[in-house]
């Protein structure tokens, strides 16, 4: 199985989805940080609507600052801004090789997983969509290699 690690700034709303619906593809293995999370915070409303109604749910995320022992253990980080990207090969230079934009690594445009927080139910539900079309591409491409 493979750990697979996704990254965003609070670890409240892109990266728990991405980890929620990555796992929910029945892949199991993913996590998710934040590049400047505030340790301990829950999941976003906004997210946990958006979770909930697609029968998903993180009821225990705490939100949680990525560090090089996950980066480490991970098979794969996908982030959700270049931004992110950056920080961690900066930070983490011997785990850059691993770390990828989510939708670019898809092949999609725009590479970048807009950031909800503070947003409306219709932002937040277009960002899990945003993600939800990537990880449906990114596990087609792997379901030989997972």
């Amino acid at each position: 199985m493979r750990n697979i690690l996704f990254v965003c700034t609070g670890n409240t709303c892109r990266s728990p989805m991405a980890e929620a619906l990555y796992n929910a593809l029945g892949k199991g293995g993913a996590s998710s940080a934040g590049t400047a999370a505030a340790a301990g915070m829950p999941l976003s409303r906004g997210a946990a609507a958006v979770l909930e109604a697609r029968g998903l749910g993180l009821p225990a995320h705490r939100a949680r600052r990525v560090d090089a022992a996950m980066l480490k253990d991970a098979s794969a980080v996908y982030v959700m801004e270049r931004a992110h990207r950056d920080e961690l090969a900066r930070r983490f230079p011997e785990s850059a090789a691993k770390i990828f934009l989510l939708r670019e690594a898809a092949g999609l445009t725009p590479a970048e997983v807009a950031d909800p927080v503070g947003a409306g139910p219709a932002e937040y539900q277009a960002c899990a969509s945003s993600i939800e079309e990537a990880l449906n591409i990114i596990s087609a491409r792997s379901q030989s290699h997972v």
